[in-house]
């Protein structure tokens, strides 16, 4: 296991900790693999090939090529998976269901699902949206190092405004832990 990997799986520990008063850890798991079928049902849509599939951190991942398929299409498979959050969401709020505790989880798991991962960090699903646009209009090296930068801007914020909410509020630690998290993976990555 790798460092990286070995952190992750320690921030993903405190973080159930953390919600672990939460009736519904079922319900959050759903949402994740809600995701990554965004993701396959988008690769196998566009012609794009798994690799392989793997669990570290805060994600279960799907590994795919897209080596011979257009920016675009690219860009539809990043962003699958949020794609799939929000239609699980909305259909699910179209639906005729009882409002209850656990509804209302659901549809806040899938919206904060998506929001989390259109945040720009190369190894979030808005990376991936971003290091595709880079992509089609710089060349493979410079968007590279563009989306890197770009990432680490908006990670160094994130942990910046984790670690004001936690010192000024005392609040919700995951915050917190999601941003070491991800400055972590973007220096091993």
């Amino acid at each position: 296991m790798k460092l990286g990997e070995a952190v992750g799986f320690l921030a993903v520990f405190v973080t159930m900790m953390s919600i672990s008063s939460s009736p519904h850890p079922v319900i959050l798991i759903l949402c994740y693999l809600i995701h990554e079928a965004g993701h396959l049902f988008f690769v196998k849509l566009t012609g794009a090939r798994v690799r392989r599939m793997s669990i570290g951190g805060f994600k279960l991942c799907l590994h795919y090529d897209c080596s011979m398929i257009s920016y675009k299409k690219e860009l539809l498979v990043c962003a699958g998976g949020i794609i799939f959050n929000l239609v699980s969401a909305l259909l699910f709020i179209a639906l005729p269901v009882k409002d209850s505790e656990s509804a209302s989880f659901f549809v806040l798991c899938n919206f904060s699902l998506a929001l989390m991962n259109l945040y720009p960090v190369s190894t979030l699903d808005g990376g991936g949206i971003l290091k595709c646009i880079f992509k089609s209009i710089f060349e493979e090296a410079k968007a590279e190092k563009l989306c890197k930068r770009v990432s680490f801007f908006f990670v160094f914020i994130m942990w910046l405004c984790a670690v004001y909410l936690q010192l000024i509020f005392n609040s919700n630690i995951s915050f917190l832990f999601i941003s070491v998290f991800l400055l972590i993976e973007l220096c091993f990555s």
